[in-house]
């Protein structure tokens, strides 16, 4: 595996899925020192979602096999992930959260980040070929 060959935005989205797959192992609700894991109720969503996402990731990032560049499917496959775990964390937000609850939730936040700049990248690099060139 070669993680040399993600971009800096496809990096940030691997922190983060890494981020969230702990994170639900984690506690994310606490009452009076009993405490329930993500794995218990919709860490499982957030597991399943950036699990999935990191095998996209990998794979349309060029981290196996052969250098690729993402397309922009996957691209937006892998915001969309992102946007889901961002989505589930926040619902279950509540004055009873923990940390493994705000984990997901910085950790979905950080992918969707990541997510959407690898998007504008491609936008970029697709339209500096067009750009007329000054002459000296």
């Amino acid at each position: 595996m070669k993680l040399g060959r993600l971009t800096v935005p496809q990096r940030i989205s691997a922190v983060a899925i890494v981020v969230v797959v702990l994170s639900a192992f984690m506690p994310w609700v606490s009452l009076l020192g009993f405490s329930k894991s993500g794995v218990e109720g919709d860490g499982v969503i957030t597991l399943v979602v950036a699990l999935a996402g990191a095998v996209l990731l990998v794979v349309t990032g060029g981290a196996v096999g052969s250098p690729r560049t993402p397309s922009r499917a996957s691209q937006i496959v892998l915001l969309v992930l992102a946007a889901i775990v961002s989505l589930v964390a926040l619902l279950d937000m509540s004055g009873l959260a923990a940390v493994g609850l705000y984990l997901t939730l910085l950790g979905g936040i950080a992918w969707v980040v990541g997510a959407a700049w690898q998007l504008t990248l491609k936008k970029q690099d697709d339209a500096v070929p067009d750009a007329p060139q000054d002459e000296f």
